[in-house]
Parts: structure tokens; sequence; C-alpha cells
């Protein structure tokens, strides 16, 4: 459904819908129908940008990252002291059960770019394969392999920021969760200084949205449902509803955690998930700006060259990660 959309974005929801094959439920075709999309979006690395590859070890093997350091702002850093830079450790989006480092790479690279910030990019475990708690076992491994050795990789450790997008971002919301438990119980996890979560997947609750955006354009209510029965390994949600590692909104206690800046778009049937969420660290005094982004669908990072309006939205974005990261 793309009516109403203004004319750059139908474009954008009609060339993404094209790799795609309706009605396919394989799950080997999905991929490869998404890896196509994301291919036909990447855009050239920033030439201002030193990108490393790189591997942490993690609970079940290597786990693959990449990371993003601005030039400028190495070369601008003391030579006579180890270069600490505010760093984004970011995951990606695409259900729990698509995307890589490569899915996102262009994304990833100018919120780098843009921000002036290093950003550490991780490929996790993806379901069904893996099912939960795999890919976040993998991302607090990572987290735990970044606060523990903040000059291994350059990171200042008061400058660290959490977040990604959709999926990603609710494993985010879980690592910042989990981290100020462990302060919470004197074990000292390195408190971050903020999250940033973009369309974020972060309740099983039935919210509104995800009705009235049933059939939003590009992600559906459907395929909400369907991602979390493969990222569940077709356990029962109720079961696992109040579970905060697997939807963060659940959590009991929102209290003490980082500030966040949550971006979630109008025609998506997670547009509720961000606003519900901020609302719940309003009520702990948690510092949290929200937004809706109008007229915009889940998924519109890829729009961000070719639309007014995504623009628009990340340069909120990036601007939002340039404050958490002062």
């Amino acid at each position: 459904m793309s009516e109403g959309l203004d004319k750059e974005l139908q474009e954008f929801v009609s060339v993404s819908e094209s790799f795609s094959i309706p009605g396919t439920t394989d799950l080997k075709d999905i991929r490869a129908g998404y890896n196509l999309m994301c291919q036909h979006y990447n855009t050239p690395h920033p030439e201002d940008l030193k990108i490393l590859e790189g591997v942490v070890e993690g609970p079940e093997g290597d786990i693959p990252i990449r990371v993003y350091r601005p030039i400028e702002t190495i070369e601008e850093a003391d030579p006579r002291t180890p270069t600490k830079l505010p760093t984004f450790l970011y995951f990606h989006g695409g259900g729990w059960v698509l995307g890589d480092l490569d899915s996102h790479d262009a994304i990833t690279a100018d919120l780098a770019s843009q921000a002036k910030v290093q950003v550490i990019a991780v490929d996790y475990r993806l379901a069904p394969e893996h099912v939960y708690p795999a890919a976040l076992d993998d991302c607090w491994a990572v987290y735990q392999a970044i606060t523990e050795n903040p000059k291994i990789f350059g990171v200042d450790s008061n400058r660290l920021i959490i977040g990604g997008d959709s999926a990603g971002a609710s494993l985010a919301a879980s690592v910042a969760l989990i981290a100020r438990d462990m302060n919470l119980l004197g074990l000292n996890a390195p408190s971050l200084a903020g999250q940033l979560l973009i369309y974020p997947a972060l309740t099983s609750e039935n919210l509104p949205s995800r009705t009235t955006q049933a059939q939003a354009p590009l992600f559906s209510t459907s395929d909400l449902d369907n991602f979390i029965d493969y990222y569940l390994g077709h356990k029962a949600i109720e079961e696992n509803k109040q579970d905060f590692k697997i939807f963060p909104a659940q959590a009991e206690d929102f209290s003490k955690l980082p500030a966040a800046f949550i971006s979630a778009a109008e025609l998506d049937p997670l547009a509720d998930d961000g606003p519900d969420y901020a609302d719940k660290l309003k009520v702990a005094s948690v510092q949290v700006k929200s937004i809706v982004e109008p007229g915009l669908m889940h998924g519109w990072l890829r729009a961000r060259h070719t639309s007014p309006r995504a623009s628009e939205a990340f340069a909120r974005i990036v601007q939002a990660l340039k404050s958490l990261s002062i």
C-alpha cells in the first residue's frame, strides 16, 4: 500500500518490492531478495573514513565486526595519547533473520562520516538457524569486549552509544537494560552514554499501530509475527512476553538507563513501539526524545539519498548521535 506517499517514496517502495518474490515463504529466496535490495541501495564509502574488519570472541565462535573511523577525528587526536573516539555500537535490522555487515554497510558508513563518531557494526548470529538468545548473546559479547578493552577498540568509555534499527534496536535496548542491571548489582559494567533506536521492535503488546498499520508499505504485522516466530524458535509469544531480553518494553524497571533518542516511522506496525517505550523511560526520569517520522515507513533509511523526507529524518538521527556522544 503506497497510497498517500510522496513521489520519491512511492518509487522507493516500488523498487524495493521488485526484489522480492510475491507469496514466497522460502527463507532462502527471502534472504536472496533482501540482499539484492540492500546491494541496490548501497553507496560508495565516504572518503573521510578508515574502515577495518575484525572479529570478537563470542560464545559460539568468532563474531565479525566492521569498524568505521572518521579520519579527521583520528588526525585531530593528541598523538601522545591513544586515540579514543566517541563510538556508536550498531546492531543491524532484519527481523533477527536477515542482514549482515554488508546489508547495512552504507548506512553505518554515512552515520560515522556525518556524525564524526566511530561506528562498530556487529554481524550477530541469525534465526532460525540460531534462535534466541544467540543474537543477544553475540551483541552482549561485543559490548563486553569493547567495554573491557576500550584501548584496543579506540573507544572513549565515557562516550559509548548503543543502538540500531528494527530488530537491532531491540537488541540494543536489551543490552542497555542488562548493563544497567549489572551496575545495580555492583558488577561495574561501564555506563552507556546513550541509546539510539531507529524504528525499534520493543514490545509484544498489541499496540494500536499493529492494527492501523497492519498492511503498511514494505513491512506488515504478519511479517513482524513471522520474524518473531523465527526468532523464538516457534515458541509461544505468551511464554516470553514478560522477558525484557526479548521485548525490552516488558521490563519492570526503566530507571537509571542511558539517555535515549527514539525514531519511529508513521507507516509501520511498530509506529507505537517508540512512543510507548519513551513514555516508560520518561516516567522513570530517563532523558528521552521520541519522534514518529510522518510519511515514512519501516526501512526508510535506504531512501535517505533519494527522498527529501527521509533525508531530513536521517539528519535528525545524525544530530541526535552527535548530541549523545558529546
